[in-house]
């Protein structure tokens, strides 16, 4: 519901109380129908390494359709926008297994097919999302927006890692092409229904005349904010490294070490585990360390995934022993906690550092940036360099050949983005009443 004035402390209750219900289902939905099991559909169809690996920068691509959500919101709001994009999201991932329909005479039409539904799927995911940050912003006091978005975010994974089980006990029982098309049809009725509760939310009618203003005059206004402009290129670079490092670690597991998608999605869950436990503990974290450490760390564990990737020994999934599932599994509980202590920081510092009466149009231009800058120059540096690395298409069988052209793929991730660090330490601080206020709740509390 859209009300014209303040949301009063219940309403503000109740709004949280729906985002976390959508939260937590829609981190069920996300496990099965997310960028591990388009990758391993992909695998499945026999598309190259250099579609494979395209797949995840349509997370950041697809930023080009957030005009589409702030059009929407300034017409029918912010949450009931937000909510039909979601089930536009979740028709589209089911186009995904629907490629193999083509079979495998017509490889362009396939790998085009997946192209298409990981796009579409990520642009309806984008003209969403660019309305969550405004309506937590809404629905929340400044005091205990970096507690509630740690709530959020734990309830998201803790959905994943319900769905993750699921998954691995379909996986475990028939590890067929036909499971995991069963699984992204569920997922996709599961993520509609936590659309129900994310178009309920209730909101201020500034969100909706927030959307209607001219774009343009909000433009000049947060492009003179020189800490959100800052907080943007920073943002670009998290995005682009994340873009770069996490696709391709699903890629390297299957068609280096030779691991089956059960065994994949395993080594997944541990991400699920590591981004469950870093929202639970955002709160505090944000409380001690602020946004911009976060970012900056997550930047840096985003850079030692890839680091991990170069270093690690050449092995099969099938005979490893403990130790090296051990280190598989670490690599992606570091590659979980980067992840979700970014999306924590970046969604935390951009409601922080602009008027509540911006946040939409800020949001807009946020992830408009990241698909423009990050998107794009993610998706031709994936592609190129996994097309060079595994020599124009599909590496050959797992082993040393396919895994030291992994190496080489992580060691160019590595050197392109080590520079760009710098854009994250010239990110400004909250401003110092900000981060008072919030040391003050915690010594409340």
């Amino acid at each position: 519901m859209i009300f014209d004035r303040p949301l009063t402390a219940e309403e503000r209750r109740v709004s949280v109380r729906r985002l976390a219900l959508y939260n937590l289902l829609n981190g069920g939905s996300y496990v099965c129908v997310g960028e591990t099991v388009m990758v391993l559909v992909a695998v499945r169809l026999g598309c190259p390494d250099a579609v494979s690996a395209a797949i995840g920068t349509m997370l950041y691509v697809g930023f080009a359709a957030l005009p589409l959500g702030r059009f929407a919101a300034a017409r029918i709001g912010a949450a009931r926008a937000a909510g039909g994009f979601w089930v536009l999201r979740n028709a589209f991932a089911l186009l995904l297994p629907a490629a193999a329909l083509w079979g495998p005479r017509h490889p362009v039409l396939v790998a085009a097919t997946v192209l298409f539904a990981s796009f579409g799927f990520y642009a309806c995911r984008a003209a969403g999302v660019v309305l969550h940050v405004p309506i937590v912003g809404d629905a929340t006091a400044e005091e205990e927006r970096g507690a509630v978005l740690g709530r959020l975010g734990a309830l998201f994974y803790l959905g994943m890692c319900t769905g993750m089980a699921g998954v691995l006990w379909a996986l475990h029982r028939s590890d067929s092409f036909g499971t995991l098309a069963a699984v992204v049809a569920a997922g996709s009725a599961l993520g509609v229904w936590a659309s129900w509760f994310l178009a309920r939310v209730h909101e201020t009618a500034a969100l909706r005349e927030g959307a209607r203003k001219p774009v343009l005059a909000d433009l000049r206004e947060i492009a003179a904010n020189r800490a959100f402009m800052r907080h943007v290129l920073a943002c670009c670079c998290l995005n682009l490294a994340a873009m770069l490092v996490q696709p391709a670690s699903v890629i390297v597991l299957k068609r280096g070490y030779g691991a089956t998608d059960l065994q994949a999605m395993l080594f997944a869950a541990s991400s699920s585990v590591a981004s469950a436990v870093g929202s639970a503990l955002n709160g505090p974290l944000a409380r001690r360390f602020g946004p911009r450490r976060e970012m900056v760390a997550a930047y840096l564990g985003l850079l030692a995934v890839a680091l991990f990737w170069m270093l690690l020994p050449a092995a099969s999934a099938a005979s490893a022993g403990a130790g090296m599932a051990a280190l598989w599994a670490a690599g992606f509980f570091l590659l979980g906690a980067a992840r979700v202590v970014m999306d924590n920081a970046i969604g935390h510092y951009s409601i922080s550092v602009v008027e509540p009466r911006l946040r939409v149009s800020a949001s807009a231009i946020l992830y408009t940036a990241m698909g423009a800058l990050a998107g794009l120059v993610g998706l031709a540096a994936a592609s190129i360099l996994m097309f060079v690395a595994s020599s124009g298409g599909a590496t050959d069988a797992p082993g040393p050949a396919a895994i030291a052209a992994y190496r080489s793929y992580f060691l160019s991730v590595f050197v392109l983005l080590a520079p760009l660090a710098v854009f994250l330490f010239r990110v400004i601080p909250l401003p110092a009443d900000v981060r008072a206020r919030l040391h003050r709740n915690h010594v409340q509390h």
